[in-house]
């Protein structure tokens, strides 16, 4: 089940004393970048419009923080938990780009610790050169499930001028939390002592967009 949540006490509830929990940032440019592309992508020039959780298959939470319209939980309050949430040893941080939402994180000034995982480079190092990683082919050549793409649902705007009460929208952001934690369970078998892609390795080497 995918649901909008705008309570931080309902946030919090969720993903309090789970050792796994997937999440996903949905962004938006800057006022001043709004008309450059790909600045949603760039953390100097845009900013978190929400996030997703999910901690179980087949189910999430997005948060929505800074739509121009519906309504918005209090990004302070937000914020505080994904402090929490992410300085958390007992809990592994599971993204499929890890390296973008670290990005973002550092911008909010907040150090993600370990145990994490990205799933887009375990994918990678699993699969060598079988399949394209993306997370949209990934759920496709892996679970057999077409996803939206981005242009899909956003049709030309950015995703903060979205209605985060939508079930487009909500469908669409809570998605890319449960599907990669669907892919983390699928591809951690392989994730022996030996045979783990470091992000934070692999993100100076490359440049990998979400």
């Amino acid at each position: 089940m995918y649901r909008a949540v705008i309570d931080a006490d309902e946030v919090h509830k969720y993903i309090s004393g789970k050792t796994t929990v997937a999440f996903d940032f949905e962004t938006a440019p800057d006022e001043k970048y709004h008309n450059e592309k790909y600045a949603a992508l760039d953390e100097h020039k845009s900013h978190i419009v929400g996030v997703s959780f999910s901690v179980a298959k087949g189910e999430a939470l997005y948060v929505p923080l800074t739509h121009k319209n519906g309504t918005n939980a209090n990004p302070d309050e937000i914020r505080k938990i994904l402090l929490s949430f992410a300085i958390d040893h007992t809990v592994t941080k599971v993204a499929h780009n890890l390296e973008f939402e670290d990005r973002f994180l550092k911008a909010q000034h907040i150090k993600m610790c370990r145990p994490y995982c990205c799933t887009f480079l375990t994918a990678q190092n699993t699969l060598k050169n079988d399949v394209s990683c993306g997370l949209k082919n990934l759920t496709r050549e892996v679970l057999g499930i077409h996803l939206p793409t981005f242009a899909d649902i956003t049709q030309g705007k950015n995703f903060d001028e979205l209605n985060p009460q939508d079930p487009a929208t909500i469908n669409y952001a809570c998605a890319d939390a449960d599907y990669a934690l669907q892919l983390y369970h699928i591809f951690k078998p392989t994730l022996t002592a030996g045979n783990i892609p470091d992000f934070v390795q692999q993100s100076q080497k490359q440049n990998v967009l979400p």
